[in-house]
């Protein structure tokens, strides 16, 4: 059964999906010149490492938008948010791990930009839900 959530619930998906959308597609195209934009030495990076890499992002761009814009369902928008939150951590993680951020403020850009709206939506998703079932169950 399709959702039908509170018009204000999408933004923090749609910002989310445009990321997704946008940066897997730069990095599709041209991952090493994402990368040089960005002031990351990547140093000669394998063609094969760039395509599979930006392959991964296109998958979860690709899942974001059938999640939540074409299904629509409880269990579709929750599996790709859920998905997104993972990889946005494990981007921080990398980053942290590797010294590309290494400073507390490429982490707050990190949770501001991405894993914050992100938990918003999880949870407002959840609230959103559960207190529409508890309006079916007394009507």
């Amino acid at each position: 059964m399709k959702l039908k959530l509170k018009w204000w619930w999408y933004i923090a998906p749609a910002y989310l999906t445009a990321w997704s959308v946008i940066f897997s597609a730069w990095n599709l195209i041209d991952g090493t010149g994402m990368m040089a934009a960005f002031q990351v030495d990547i140093g000669e990076p394998s063609t094969f490492i760039m395509l599979n890499s930006a392959a991964r992002y296109v998958a979860i761009a690709v899942g974001m938008v059938l999640g939540i814009w074409i299904f629509r369902t409880f269990h579709s928008i929750l599996t790709v948010l859920l998905i997104r939150l993972v990889m946005d951590a494990l981007d921080l993680y990398s980053g942290l791990v590797s010294g590309l951020i290494d400073n507390p403020t490429g982490i707050m850009q990190s949770c501001i930009m991405f894993i914050f709206p992100n938990l918003f939506a999880l949870w407002t998703l959840i609230q959103l839900t559960q207190s529409s079932r508890k309006r079916q169950l007394i009507e």
